[in-house]
């Protein structure tokens, strides 16, 4: 009886940074594994027992992302502002999201332009051979966290929900969003 391919855990992506490593994150479907009873998994020989447990714990590596409130306020407003930049001849929207280490800052960016791209290519079918393009702009001078408006009389004006589920969206004087965790 096999449960798992085997070799799952050689099976590693190349980072997002690298175009190849983008396509495949994009690609790929979150991992799926079905829990086997109790009776069963004791029903296995040593080998498929083997074979299964390491299934399980490359499919716990993948750490499947879990669409929270902060990924779905993100990716909200991130399409929102991509529509409204698609006919901006000046100044365009951008948003930051800001927050402590380990607040999920990263996923959500990755997923947003993951939904983003996703969307571009069943719109432009034809188009495969596109290169996503990400463009970050920061003061010429000093930390951004220094020379970005944090406390403009703007991110007074927040728009607030229930802030123990849902982090707050600041718009500030440039016209960016903020996002920073409750």
């Amino acid at each position: 009886m096999v449960v798992a391919a085997t070799g799952q855990l050689e099976n590693r992506r190349a980072p997002t940074t690298t175009l190849e490593g983008w396509r495949s994150f994009v690609n790929a479907d979150p991992s799926d594994l079905a829990l086997l009873p109790r009776d069963q998994w004791e029903a296995l020989d040593e080998r498929d027992r083997r074979d299964y447990d390491e299934a399980r714990i490359a499919h716990h590596a993948e750490l499947v992302v879990v669409s929270t409130s902060a990924i779905q306020e993100i990716t909200s407003e991130g399409q929102m502002l991509v529509l409204m930049n698609q006919r901006e001849i000046g100044a365009r929207r951008g948003l930051i999201v800001s927050g402590d280490a380990a607040t999920g800052k990263t996923t959500s960016i990755k997923q947003l332009g993951r939904l983003h791209e996703l969307r571009v290519r069943a719109r432009f079918p034809a188009a495969r051979d596109r290169i996503p393009v990400v463009y970050v702009t920061c003061p010429p001078k000093g930390s951004p966290r220094a020379s970005w408006p944090w406390s403009s009389p703007a991110s007074s004006a927040c728009r607030r929900s229930d802030a123990a589920t849902t982090p707050p969206i600041s718009p500030t004087r440039s016209a960016k969003s903020c996002w920073r965790p409750g």
